[in-house]
Parts: structure tokens; sequence; C-alpha cells
């Protein structure tokens, strides 16, 4: 079940459902100690687009195994009491979680340029 996130539903919209980012390459992970942090995930699901998370007080991460390249085999989001949780569940490269009290999305359809 997907918390309430801001941005989801245009998502759901070009998706059809919430993606579940099987084999998503991780394109960008900015973070930062105050203000907002983000990563960006291109999808390539049943249609192209890239997702990006954008965080809002990073309260816990865990984050292992960054390289050159970066897939996920999915992409988990649960609600914690802390916040909201993001886990990379891995394939190649990056993997673990980001917690942030506050997290939005937004899409950018179509193929990466």
């Amino acid at each position: 079940m997907l918390p309430n996130i801001p941005g989801a539903e245009e998502i759901i919209s070009w998706y059809g459902k919430w993606p579940s980012f099987h084999d998503a390459e991780i394109l960008e992970l900015h973070l930062e100690r105050t203000g907002r942090s983000w990563i960006k995930i291109y999808n390539v699901g049943n249609k192209y687009g890239v997702v990006t998370f954008n965080m809002e007080q990073i309260t816990d991460l865990e984050l292992a195994d960054f390289s050159q390249q970066n897939v996920i085999g999915c992409l988990e989001v649960e609600e914690t009491p802390k916040g909201i949780r993001l886990i990379m569940i891995p394939c190649y490269g990056l993997a673990g979680y980001l917690e942030a009290k506050q997290i939005s999305v937004e899409l950018s359809p179509g193929k990466m340029s």
C-alpha cells in the first residue's frame, strides 16, 4: 500500500499503477544536511520516465555499493514513525534506504537525454 505522497497521482496516471521500479536506474542522488535532498530514477516500465523523489529532513539512511551504474531490483515505499522510507532492493550497484520526514515525487515523462 502506497503512503500518501504528494505527486504520486501523476506517477500512477502515467504508468497506470504505482510502478515497482524493477530494473530502474538511479541517475542521481543528492544529499543535503539541511534543505532538499533528492534521488532521480530512470524507470523503464511500460513507459519511460524519470521519477524524482524529493526529500525534506532526512532522518536516517543506509547506503552501500554505489557504482558507475546503479540498477535496482525494485523500490519499496513505506510509512514509519519518523516519516517515509524509500527502500532500494539491489540488482547492481546502489542499495539501501533513505528515510525522511517529508517526501514528494515528480515525473519527467519520456526517455532520458
